[in-house]
């Protein structure tokens, strides 16, 4: 089996393969010291064969790298610019998180290209590949939760909101109006930022998406092609099975 990491800046999502099928999968905060597999038996701890990450968090990075040589017995790989098997046609190549580029690979392995790929993280990354698979480069917005926070923190009277479904365009309380902000706000970034992309890639391009928000945007808009929620894990599960061979 194989164990995957994608380390974000506000969540870890943990998952694990056998094969190609995701067995199970946990997610714990970032900020979070606590032991990330103690819930994981011998048994299942015996049959992990390798471990890849994905980590736009460098500082995390030794503390995972230590409980997973003591639960594993292994040392992990993390997926990088330098190792990725993919051509990445941009220069700075060691800026680019590793997130965005497994969730490239992902996407021309399972879907190809050309295509647009949108994360719905902390950031909201927009990524594309030309129809070789190559990664073009993308763009990063402010993801909804640090926006719908900024609103609050920021501000005098703004109150913190939850964020889904807004039910008019033209919001009739103050908190209505941010949730109208934010939600139709993002709708129209994304569909603006698509018809972008795809003046540049193709107009024939595929929108995956993929991040918890991707539902809840997809209910008032028809951009996206395919959401997979579990999109970078798969990546990461075919770039591991690559490098540890």
């Amino acid at each position: 089996m194989l164990l995957t990491v994608d380390v974000g800046n506000t969540n870890i999502v943990f998952g694990v393969f056998s094969g190609k099928k995701l067995v199970t999968s946990w997610r714990v905060e970032t900020s979070s010291k606590i032991l990330y597999f103690q819930h994981v038996d011998n048994k299942a701890k015996s049959q992990i064969r390798a471990a890849i990450v994905s980590s736009v968090v460098p500082a995390i990075d030794p503390h995972l790298t230590r409980q997973i040589g003591e639960a594993f017995g292994k040392k992990p790989i993390f997926v990088s610019a330098g190792n990725i098997p993919l051509k990445i046609k941009t220069g700075h190549k060691a800026e680019i998180g590793a997130d965005r580029l497994v969730n490239a690979y992902a996407v021309k392995k399972l879907y190809g290209g050309p295509a647009i790929i949108i994360d719905f993280g902390t950031a909201t990354t927009f990524c594309a590949i030309n129809k070789k698979g190559e990664y073009l480069g993308g763009a990063i917005a402010p993801g909804i939760s640090l926006s719908k926070d900024a609103l609050h923190y920021k501000t005098a009277k703004l109150p913190l909101i939850d964020f889904g479904p807004a039910r008019r365009v033209i919001g009739k309380t103050t908190k209505d109006a941010m949730l109208s902000g934010l939600f139709y706000g993002y709708i129209s970034l994304v569909e603006g930022m698509v018809n972008r992309f795809k003046a540049v890639v193709g107009k024939n391009s595929k929108v995956i998406a993929t991040g918890g928000y991707s539902v809840v945007i997809a209910k008032k808009t028809r951009v996206f092609d395919i959401i997979d929620k579990d999109l970078t894990l798969k990546g990461l599960r075919m770039i591991g099975e690559e490098l540890s061979e």
